[in-house]
This record gives structure tokens, sequence and C-alpha cells, in this order.
């Protein structure tokens, strides 16, 4: 059985659950709800009720055939972080372990061999999980879509895992370019000795849940005091609310010995759980202490899913407080919200006879000061001791809410924290950057009425959002996120670096609510210059031969002249005439923004290579380099029949001059015989020779008197001046031997 996660960036976060119990017995899944057959029959892909998890509904069946069967549904869900993918499956058995997909994202296996096998970039990782025919088991995958990793929970159908701990952490993306997920699909497998192939699936679920969220403002209460409701909520990652696919127990713990939690406020029924029910996405308690203190009360699911605990601090007094002010948390800068003034009497009974006017004051947390205030000022019309008040706050930050009888000072109250987040973000800079260049970028924070937020700090992350080339996530910006420290009137001007060649956009997001985002006009990423550089011919040797291959470097860099990494533009390269070079290329990622071109030169003279570079529109050119036409000369000898003759062989320059600084160059030597019968015979014959100071020499000897022609041959365009030994009977000088043999 093989599972695999496609991805894709998308814009729905919500959750997806699927146990087939709404399709017909024996139906196939292709073209159902988006569902599809990938390879292999459709009806080899169906929904039935013979073998399920729980023994009752349908499951998906993917039987076994010579074809593997595959399924898929290719819809999009989304891109927050965490994704969970959960579902359930009685596996089949293969023949032979599948082949990672390309272009996903994770994928897990259960092998023929009976070990769990999970995708770790390009090749599989044992879990070290091992499971048995005839067993369902439970499979979650945790993704983070921004590290591109993943981890892999495996348990035993029905079983709790006693520590919600993965069997495999930090596995690397198959493809880290994905940044959401668009689709996932299963696969069966075929095993032609086995009867046990087919492949059950059931209870599929997606959601992107990464917290339980408090998100009514934290309270102040008399000894005694039932709170206001405290609205508990399910969470993704940009703290939209998500819907519980089946009943959620929450567990409620304060650090309270006399805290009590209850879900109704007036037939108080003390409670350590509650459930969100299937189909909503929050549920509310009540709170009461008997115990002065601040203590924290939290909630969290059971059994543990891996999601963040929500939190909250409440203050427990000794005396009832006059007013008592219940609003959620967080807030729209410049949106109106409502909360509910609930005047309290003495006893910290709700006082239905007050008929007052207060006055409503923002109380500056974080930042501790500011100048903006809430509207409206003041209000009255008080119904049975409660009033429900619209207001609006104008600017960003955290505040406590005062209330205050405008006549009894002494009568007051005040809310919780409550934090107020901007309505947008706008993100500018200039439009054309150096890669890896210092540029100015600046983040503001506005209200829902369009006006600066001063008291606006952050944090706000700072990510790349890639135009061309797509694969520009890769990339690094630095900073990359605006902090208190970084913002000053609502605005931080901040200096940013980017490593990466190319053109992308850059999104500011709000920490506190990824929702509340801008995103800046495109900027391209040029080079900022580059570097041809010339490799010396040799070390003693400040020149070039013709016909020698010159190795030319281009390096497309950065401001600090550093290669760029992903460079994938294109390069023309010019030289004068006579030079040979390949003129355009188009450099890939795999060049790593340097590039070596071979040269070769059939004419002597003073040269340059000259680079135009596209994107850029830069223009540079090389260093000049020599090129020599030299000359190889053979010193023609004479030497007896028998003896050993040392043969000379010069290089020169185009004045005649020897080039003493060659100590590198070898070059091969033909021997021709005045007469074809391979009497002759020298070293050369199975080694090349080389120039030491621009003499090379050798030797050759023969048993018969002819003269060997000497013709030296290179890779090089040298000037060829071939040369002769003359093998005689009398040496030039002394006396001669003559060599002699009998035939019999």
């Amino acid at each position: 059985m093989f599972f695999s996660v496609f991805s894709a960036e998308a814009e729905l976060n919500n959750t997806y659950y699927e146990n087939f119990d709404g399709f017909q017995d024996g139906s196939t899944i292709s073209a159902v709800d988006s569902w599809q057959v990938d390879q292999g029959s459709t009806a080899h892909a169906i929904t039935q009720s013979g073998v399920t998890l729980t023994g009752t509904g349908n499951s998906l069946e993917l039987m076994g055939d010579e074809l593997v069967s595959m399924v898929s549904r290719p819809k999009i869900l989304g891109y927050l972080s965490p994704c969970w993918i959960e579902f359930y499956v009685l596996p089949g058995i293969g023949g032979k372990i599948a082949d990672i997909p390309s272009g996903k994202s994770a994928a897990i296996t259960f092998d023929y061999t009976g070990k769990v096998y999970a995708a770790n970039g390009s090749s599989w990782l044992d879990t070290g999980f091992t499971f048995t025919i005839g067993q369902w088991y439970k499979v979650l995958l945790k993704l983070n879509f921004s590290s591109h990793l993943y981890s892999v929970y495996l348990s035993v159908a029905g079983n709790t895992l006693a520590e919600f701990i993965p069997v495999k952490e930090n596995l690397r993306f198959i493809d880290t370019s994905v940044s959401g997920l668009s689709d996932f699909g299963f696969d069966g497998v075929y095993n032609a000795s086995r009867e046990d192939d087919n492949t059950y699936v059931d209870n599929i679920l997606v959601d992107f849940i990464k917290r339980i969220e408090i998100i009514s403002a934290a309270q102040t209460l008399a000894k005694g005091e039932v709170s206001a409701p405290i609205t508990i909520q399910l969470q993704n990652d940009v703290s939209a609310p998500q819907t519980a696919w089946k009943d959620i127990t929450l567990q409620f713990l304060t650090e309270s010995e006399s805290g009590e939690f209850s879900l109704d406020k007036d037939d108080w029924l003390s409670i350590t759980e509650a459930i969100v029910p299937a189909g909503l996405f929050q549920l509310v308690v009540y709170y009461k202490d008997d115990k002065e203190g601040q203590p924290i009360i939290s909630a969290k699911e059971d059994p543990d899913r891996g999601w963040d605990d929500a939190l909250q601090q409440l203050n427990i007094t000794s005396g009832a407080a006059s007013f008592n002010i219940a609003l959620t948390t967080p807030q729209v800068a410049g949106e109106y919200f409502k909360m509910t003034i609930t005047v309290k009497d003495e006893e910290g009974d709700v006082d239905t006879s007050y008929n007052g006017e207060v006055e409503i004051i923002a109380q500056y947390v974080n930042p501790a000061s500011g100048t903006m205030s809430i509207s409206p000022e003041e209000i009255s019309g008080f119904t049975e001791g409660e009033l429900e008040v619209e207001a609006v706050y104008p600017d960003a930050g955290t505040i406590k809410i005062q209330v205050a009888d405008t006549e009894d000072a002494d009568k007051t109250g005040i809310s919780g924290e409550v934090l107020f987040i901007p309505n947008s973000l706008t993100v500018a800079c200039s439009g054309t950057q150096i890669v890896n260049a210092p540029f100015d970028l600046e983040v503001t924070a506005y209200n829902a009425a369009g006006a600066i937020t001063p008291n606006y700090g952050g944090p706000c992350e700072l990510i790349v959002l890639p135009i061309l080339p797509t694969d520009n996530a890769a990339g690094f910006i630095f900073p990359s996120s605006a902090g208190e420290s970084d913002f000053v009137e609502g605005t931080a001007r901040l200096n940013m670096t980017y490593d990466r060649w190319g053109t992308i956009t850059i999104e500011a997001r709000d920490t506190n609510n990824p929702l509340k985002k801008g995103i800046s006009e495109q900027v391209a990423f040029y080079p900022k210059d580059v570097i041809v550089e010339i490799t010396p011919a040799s070390a003693d040797r400040d020149f070039f031969y013709t016909g020698e291959n010159i190795e030319v470097i281009v390096s497309v860099v950065d401001y600090n002249d550093v290669p760029i990494a992903n460079y994938a533009s294109s390069v023309n390269l010019r030289s004068q005439s006579g030079l040979e070079i390949d003129n355009t290329y188009l450099f890939t990622v795999s060049d790593v923004g340097a590039r070596t071109f071979m040269a070769v030169c059939d004419s002597p003279g003073t040269y340059t290579i000259s680079v135009d570079e596209a994107s850029a529109g830069l223009t540079v050119q090389s260093e000049s380099f020599i090129v020599k036409q030299a000359t190889v000369t053979v010193i023609s000898t004479e030497a007896p029949v028998g003896t050993i003759a040392e043969v000379f062989i010069t290089l020169t320059d185009e004045d005649g001059n020897i080039i003493s600084t060659e100590n590198d160059l070898t070059i091969d030597i033909d021997l021709e015989e005045e007469f074809a019968n391979n009497t002759s015979s020298s070293e050369t014959e199975t080694q090349t020779v080389r120039f030491q100071k621009g003499i090379a020499k050798f030797t050759v000897t023969d048993q018969e008197a002819e003269t060997i022609t000497i013709t030296p041959k290179s890779g090089y365009k040298f000037k060829i001046k071939k040369g002769t030994v003359k093998f005689g009977r009398i040496a030039k000088a002394g006396i001669g031997t003559l060599m002699w043999r009998e035939i019999r």
C-alpha cells in the first residue's frame, strides 16, 4: 500500500473528512466528489461495506490486480502549517517496494517486507514501525509548508498514543518547492503469489488546526463570582475558526484548587471536560473561584493531537467589581466591536437598578502609552444591569478597557488585555535591486478606516513570494521579520538584503493574524557585475599558443562578488576575429552562477573577451591576453648505423627566439624510415617528449643505413619544421662500423 501527498499553493484552509458512508455500496470512486482513478480499472477502486474500520458503514477498497490501482483527489485544500493528514488503512501486501513519486511533498509505503517506510527527500527511510496482515492502522502526517518538513505518527487502530511522539520527524519534502495541499492519493498493490493484496482505506481527515484558543478577553472576578462567557475556539495558523469533523473532547484545567468550570452559569454543574460538537468550531464555558489570586486556566484536546493548548490568566479579587467588561480578543483597529458591560453590586450580583452613565477609557499595555481613545468615550442606557456597546479603537497594540461611573469614580471595572491588530499592511520598496545589496523597505500598518496605527509594533513576518523563477522561495531575505524595535509611529523602515536573482514580491504578515498582510510591487534583483577570468596557460608562461584551449570563467556575481546561486539568464560572449568561443549561453541553476567556457585562437595577437549580460544589461571585458604562433623545429643530424643519435627540437617564437619559459609542453613524434622495415627504434614510440626551457630531446637508433624523417605532432597549431637523422656506415667524424647479417 502506498500514500502520497501532492502540493500547490491554495487559499482554502478548512477541514475535510471522508468516511465513505455516503457512497453506495460497491460503487466506483471514480468521478465522485472529485475522486479519480489514475491507473487501473475503475471497477477495482470501489466503496464497499464488507471490510471497514468499525464493522459498519463503508470503506474504500483498492483491489489487487496486475495493474496496480491508483486513486487521487485533486482538490485544493489549503496552504497553512501545520497541515494534518490522517487516515486508517488495512494494507495489502505487494510484491515489490514502491518507487518514490516525483513532484510530491510526502509519501509513506507499507512495504511487502512488513515494514513501513517514509520518503525522506528522494529516498525511503525505515520508520522502525512494523505491521501485520489483517490489522487496521492509523496514519497521521504533520506537514509544514514553510520548513518543507513533515512528521509521521503510526499506531494500531484503536490504540491511543501514550505520548504524542512521531515515529519519524523532520523528514524532508520530496519536492521542496511545494507550498500547500492540492491533492492526495492512494496506490494499491499487486502480488502474484498472495491473495491478501487488497487495500482498504477509511476515515480520511485533512485539517489545519494549530491551536485551541480562548478568544474572550481575560476577566477580573470577585471571589465566588461567575464569569462572563469564556469562548474557546479551534483555530488554524491565521486564527480562523476550524470546524470539528467529529465530537472533539476538551479538558479544562485551572491552577487554583477552588476554581470550577460549568457549561451553565445559572444551573451550575462543575465539569472538567466538554465537547465541541461535530460541525461546530467553538464552545462556551463559565468559571468561578473562591480564592483570590491570578490563576491560569487552560483547555486542551483529549486525546492529545499535537495542538497548542489554550491559556489565559484571570484575576480573582476579594470584592466585587462594579463593572464587568466582556469582549473577545483580538480585535481589528478601526473596526467596530461589541462588548457587554455588566453592573455588579457589592455582593457580586447584577445590579438591575443601575441607570447611570459610564466613561470608557483605554489603558495602554503594550506599548505603555498612546494618543488614541475608544469611541464612544461616554455612554448610558443600561437595561437590567447590562449594556451592549458597539465601540471602536483606531490604534493597534494591547490595551485594557476601563469603565468608570461618571459621577462615582470609585465605581469602576477593567477588562482583561485585548489585542488590536492592524486591518492591513503596506510594503514599499524600489522595484530594482542588486542581489545581496542593502535596500530600503517600509512596512506601514493601517486601521480599517485607512489611517496609520501609530502604536503598531508588530511582530510581522516578511515572506518572499517568487514571480520568476518560481523556485525563488529557496532564497533568504534578511531580516525575515519586523518587531517592536523597528516600528516608529506605525512604520518600520528596514535595511534589507535578498540573496537570489529574479523577480519577487515581498509580503508582510502580522504574526498574530497572518490574514492581515500587505504585498509589495514586484521587485527585480539583478547581478552587480560579471567577472570574466582567463585561466593562465601555465605557471611559467604568460601567453597562449595558437590552437591551445583557453579556459574562460564567467561568473555572474552579487553585491559581495560571490556567484549568484540561482542565476538563470543569458550571456553573450564576443571577441576579436580569429578567436572561437560559444556566443550565447543560458545559465541554469546547476551552474550556481559560474560557467567555464573554452576558447581557441587560430591567429597570433592580443585578445580580450567581452560578455554581455541580458537581465541587467551589463557589459564587461576581460583583461587582455596574448596568443603566439610558435614554431617547432627538428635539428637534423647524422649518426653511424647501430649507434644512438640524440635529436634536439626547439620551440621558437615569431622572432626565432627560443621560448625558454616552456617547461610543460609535450609533443608526439612520428618516425618515418627511408626503408620501411622497422630497423629503427626510439623511446618516442611509447611516450611523449617534453620541452625543458624550450628545448626537447630524445634518442633514436637504426640498424640499417638510411634516413629517418622526424615529424613533431601537437594539438596546437604550431608551425612544424621536420628534420632528419641520417644513419650511415661512416659518421661525420671517426670510423664507422659495417653492420651486416647473414641470411640463412
